[in-house]
């Protein structure tokens, strides 16, 4: 644990619709104020009054965003947990009660304990990210729209729902120019975007999507990337027990388009295609052999961007 982080107090925030509750990880202090964004300097002002300068909250369907913008630009840490992660960490602690108030000072507690790298958002990223959020919503209305017109049988309904999807793909395609324009107009976002490409499976969609969903790419180690996305595997040994690897957690929504590029991938006369084929002939199921594929292809996706050269396609 880095000394620091005992000297000044670390505050925790329990995210409501509403109302956001403020506790610390030591002092007993707490605020119950507005989630509102005219509330905030008052809040700020309060933590610098307490020598504040790491803030933690969960995930909370985005309405954490406003509050974590505000604190970000204040110049505090701020570090947002996985619910999954502040539950285990009570349990550990043995808190059985539970309150708004209690909440807060558990994400508090656990954040003061927290030892990762805290990284500044692109604001840039964030917006692009809730353009593609729109994007992959719409996919999921069409995917919806075409089950549902194969158990339709009255013409009027067929056409209604045919006029449905054709409208939906009209509005995906829009924000996807929006998405590429944006990230063509940043030299910096454009160069990652057209390295990406550069990989087998992988095309403009799925570039932008790990541009902007995987920022952390290029700046991560040999099997961060893997694990940052989900496909590492993890084992499950105990005793005389060798249970199956199983992959767990990552980021779902970026993890979704590189299994379509490993699919992709997988059917090229490529390095990926035979690494899938040895694997399937040596006896792993061919679902084993598709996670094995987005593991090497998240993975080189990280090399060629710290490297800044493109992917070369080896000769069959």
């Amino acid at each position: 644990m880095k000394r620091e982080q005992f000297i000044t107090d670390v505050a925790g925030v329990d995210i409501g619709k509403l109302r956001l509750d403020v506790a610390f990880a030591r002092s007993e202090d707490h605020q119950s104020i507005a989630n509102r964004p005219e509330a905030f300097p008052a809040l700020i002002a309060w933590l610098h009054e307490h020598g504040v300068h790491r803030v933690g909250m969960e995930a909370s369907g985005n309405y954490e965003r406003d509050v974590r913008d505000a604190l970000e630009a204040a110049g505090f840490e701020v570090v947002v947990h996985q619910p999954q992660e502040i539950k285990a960490y009570a349990r550990f602690r043995r808190v059985l009660a539970k309150s708004d108030k209690m909440d807060a000072r558990v994400i508090a507690q656990a954040t003061q304990h927290w030892e990762g790298v805290v990284a500044r958002r692109d604001p840039a990223l964030v917006e692009l990210a809730e353009m593609l959020t729109l994007y992959e919503f719409l996919s999921g209305k069409v995917a919806e729209a075409k089950t549902l017109a194969e158990h339709q049988r009255l013409t009027e309904v067929k056409a209604l729902n045919t006029e449905t999807i054709r409208h939906l793909l009209q509005q995906k395609q829009k924000i996807l120019v929006k998405v590429l324009q944006r990230l063509r107009a940043r030299p910096d976002l454009r160069q990652r975007f057209e390295l990406l490409q550069s990989l087998p499976g992988i095309g403009p969609v799925i570039a932008a999507v790990l541009v902007v969903r995987m920022p952390e790419l290029g700046s991560l180690q040999h099997g961060q990337a893997a694990s940052l996305l989900g496909v590492a595997p993890f084992d499950r040994d105990s005793g005389m027990m060798a249970g199956k690897r199983f992959i767990k957690g990552g980021r779902q929504r970026p993890r979704d388009f590189v299994y379509l590029a490993a699919l992709a991938a997988k059917r090229w006369g490529s390095h990926f295609k035979i690494f899938a084929d040895r694997l399937i002939a040596n006896g792993k199921l061919p679902k084993v052999a598709i996670v094995a594929v987005m593991r090497k292809l998240i993975e080189a996706a990280n090399l060629i961007l710290k490297r800044q050269t493109p992917w070369i396609h080896a000769k069959t």
